[in-house]
């Protein structure tokens, strides 16, 4: 399995991706042109973006080692992470 190195390596590249925040991201696109004589002779698109990103929020890691919900899959991480130590 998972030895010395490339365990702290598997344990940091985890945490990583786990710690990555989320916002949501509503985008609309409008798109305006101006044509004579068949030929498209401008072009105009508008995107108009609503970004809203929550308050108080804890990533996942947090999340996972605090909430009561999660507390069996932590002890059993730790326990898998120690034995092959």
């Amino acid at each position: 399995m998972l030895k010395g190195k490339s365990m702290i390596r598997f344990v940091f590249i985890f945490l990583f991706l786990i710690s990555v925040a989320k916002a949501e991201d509503n985008c609309v696109y409008q798109t305006q042109q101006v044509i004579e004589n068949g030929k498209v002779i401008s072009e105009k698109i508008i995107k108009s973006c609503t970004e809203t990103e929550t308050l108080n929020k804890q990533n996942f890691l947090v999340t996972w080692l605090t909430d009561e919900r999660y507390q069996n899959s932590v002890i059993m991480v730790f326990m898998g992470i120690l034995e092959n130590l």
